[in-house]
């Protein structure tokens, strides 16, 4: 017998209630944590990366600012009056004064050129360019160690200047000064040891201090920031360059930075990034960089 269209409007409620009372089995969809890269860093660390590195640029700047404000243009400031000085007691016939004068200004002038001079070589330093790497750690660890006298600093460098190839020298210069400016500010160190070595194919940088050290697996996990920016420069510069790094620190027993470039690698990645139009070709990271607690 036929359903009546009331019957079947009824069957359909009740179906419609029982559907609606039954408990929902769906699930809330969980957003995928961010793959990490080739080099293992997740979008949240290379932005961490980034941020570090605004307020360490910010900080450079604010300090050539500084510089050229308050020390080069005052001593400039300075000059000029005693220039003009000289002028006037010209004009009155007053000769012996106006030596004397302009005696004091060139001094000013000489006072504000070493400045300007200094400022250029820590921005980048000349005799990298003229030289090389050999004579601009010798010239870095002169100024290191007349800037802080309480760190003393012991440097092995047992390579040639022809032994570094031309696009690993401004890096690990970078890294050295990366690596002794951390000793500066966080190590709390009396002495530093910085070698540069090669052992058959493969060139050996390291910076090492008897500090107060720090947890290494803690900076690893949660660096930002300023804190560990110099150690996330020194594994740029190393990943940039196809070396890998290992980073060594036990906690009141000092730290270790070591770096290694096979060199055959360099010399094979060199002409084509050359070809390319690039200054410093980055060859393929090292999957085995190792960052490890003494």
């Amino acid at each position: 017998m036929p359903e009546s269209p009331m019957g079947a409007a009824a069957t359909l409620s009740e179906a419609a209630g029982h559907r609606a009372a039954a408990p929902s089995e769906a699930r809330p969809v969980e957003a995928a944590a961010p793959a990490p890269d080739a080099t293992g860093r997740t979008p949240a660390d290379l932005k961490r990366l980034a941020d570090g590195l605004l307020r360490m640029l910010e900080s450079d700047r604010a300090r050539v600012s500084a510089l050229l404000g308050n020390e080069v243009v005052s001593v400039m400031t300075m000059a000029r009056y005693l220039i003009e000085d000289a002028a006037q007691r010209l004009a009155r016939g007053e000769i012996e004064e106006t030596s004397e004068s302009l005696q004091n200004a060139s001094a000013r002038i000489r006072d504000a050129s070493n400045q300007l001079v200094a400022l250029s070589s820590q921005l980048r330093p000349k005799v990298l360019d003229d030289l090389g790497l050999v004579a601009a750690l010798t010239w870095y660890f002169r100024e290191f160690s007349q800037e802080n006298r309480a760190i003393f600093v012991s440097p092995r460098i047992t390579v040639a200047e022809a032994d570094v190839p031309a696009d690993l020298k401004l890096p690990a210069f970078r890294i050295v000064q990366a690596a002794l400016s951390n000793v500066v500010k966080h190590a709390k160190a009396s002495a530093a040891r910085v070698f540069l070595s090669q052992f058959e194919d493969e060139l050996r940088l390291g910076i090492e201090d008897n500090g107060i050290g720090f947890d290494v697996e803690r900076w690893r996990n949660r660096r930002q920031g300023h804190e560990g920016c110099g150690l996330s420069m020194i594994l740029r510069w190393t990943e940039n360059t196809g070396g890998r790094c290992l980073i060594e620190a036990t906690p009141r027993h000092g730290s270790r930075v070591q770096v290694f470039w096979r060199l055959h690698e360099i010399a094979a990645a060199a002409p084509a990034a050359h070809a390319a139009g690039q200054d410093a070709p980055p060859v393929a990271p090292k999957s085995d960089r190792l960052i490890q607690a003494r």
